[in-house]
Protein backbone atom coordinates (compact mmCIF):
# COMPACT_ATOMS: atom_id res chain seq x y z
CA UNK A 1 0.00 0.00 0.00
CA UNK A 2 1.33 3.40 -0.83
CA UNK A 3 2.19 5.84 1.76
CA UNK A 4 0.53 10.00 1.83
CA UNK A 5 3.95 11.06 1.34
CA UNK A 6 4.76 9.10 -2.21
CA UNK A 7 0.90 9.89 -3.59
CA UNK A 8 1.80 13.48 -2.28
CA UNK A 9 5.18 13.40 -4.11
CA UNK A 10 3.35 11.20 -7.39
CA UNK A 11 0.62 14.02 -7.32
CA UNK A 12 3.60 16.85 -7.32
CA UNK A 13 5.15 15.17 -10.45
CA UNK A 14 1.72 14.75 -12.56
CA UNK A 15 1.06 18.66 -11.19
CA UNK A 16 4.38 19.73 -12.16
CA UNK A 17 3.97 17.55 -15.89
CA UNK A 18 0.55 19.54 -16.37
CA UNK A 19 1.98 23.19 -16.10
CA UNK A 20 4.50 22.49 -18.24
CA UNK A 21 2.01 21.04 -20.38
CA UNK A 22 -0.29 24.09 -20.36
CA UNK A 23 2.30 26.67 -20.71
CA UNK A 24 3.26 25.32 -23.70
CA UNK A 25 -0.09 25.54 -24.96
CA UNK A 26 -0.54 28.81 -23.87
CA UNK A 27 2.66 29.18 -26.30
CA UNK A 28 1.53 27.67 -29.05
CA UNK A 29 -2.07 29.23 -29.06
CA UNK A 30 -1.18 32.63 -28.30
CA UNK A 31 -1.55 34.66 -31.78
CA UNK A 32 0.75 37.76 -30.28
CA UNK A 33 3.67 35.36 -29.83
CA UNK A 34 3.40 33.39 -32.50
CA UNK A 35 3.68 36.13 -34.77
CA UNK A 36 6.61 37.92 -33.03
CA UNK A 37 8.22 35.04 -33.46
CA UNK A 38 7.25 34.26 -37.26
CA UNK A 39 8.46 37.85 -37.70
CA UNK A 40 12.07 37.65 -36.18
CA UNK A 41 12.01 33.79 -38.31
CA UNK A 42 11.80 36.34 -41.65
CA UNK A 43 14.07 39.28 -40.51
CA UNK A 44 16.89 36.43 -39.78
CA UNK A 45 15.90 35.01 -43.08
CA UNK A 46 15.83 38.07 -45.17
CA UNK A 47 18.97 39.40 -43.77
CA UNK A 48 20.83 35.78 -44.02
CA UNK A 49 19.92 35.75 -47.86
CA UNK A 50 17.91 38.26 -49.34
CA UNK A 51 17.70 37.15 -52.87
CA UNK A 52 14.67 34.49 -52.47
CA UNK A 53 12.41 37.41 -50.90
CA UNK A 54 13.31 39.84 -53.75
CA UNK A 55 12.40 36.69 -56.34
CA UNK A 56 9.40 36.17 -54.64
CA UNK A 57 8.62 39.99 -54.14
CA UNK A 58 9.08 39.89 -58.02
CA UNK A 59 7.10 36.96 -58.83
CA UNK A 60 4.46 38.67 -56.96
CA UNK A 61 4.94 41.92 -59.35
CA UNK A 62 4.33 40.01 -62.29
CA UNK A 63 1.28 38.32 -61.41
CA UNK A 64 -0.61 41.95 -60.23
CA UNK A 65 0.32 43.34 -63.30
CA UNK A 66 -0.60 40.57 -65.44
CA UNK A 67 -4.17 40.39 -63.38
CA UNK A 68 -4.38 43.91 -63.93
CA UNK A 69 -3.43 44.03 -67.64
CA UNK A 70 -5.94 40.92 -68.18
CA UNK A 71 -9.20 42.50 -66.75
CA UNK A 72 -8.52 45.74 -68.72
CA UNK A 73 -6.98 44.41 -72.03
CA UNK A 74 -9.48 40.89 -72.24
CA UNK A 75 -11.90 40.36 -74.41
CA UNK A 76 -15.59 41.08 -72.57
Amino acid sequence: MTSRKEVAEEIAVRREGLAVTLTELDDALNMKKQSQRLAEKMTASYQQNPTPWWIGVGAVAVVAVSAVAWVLFGDD
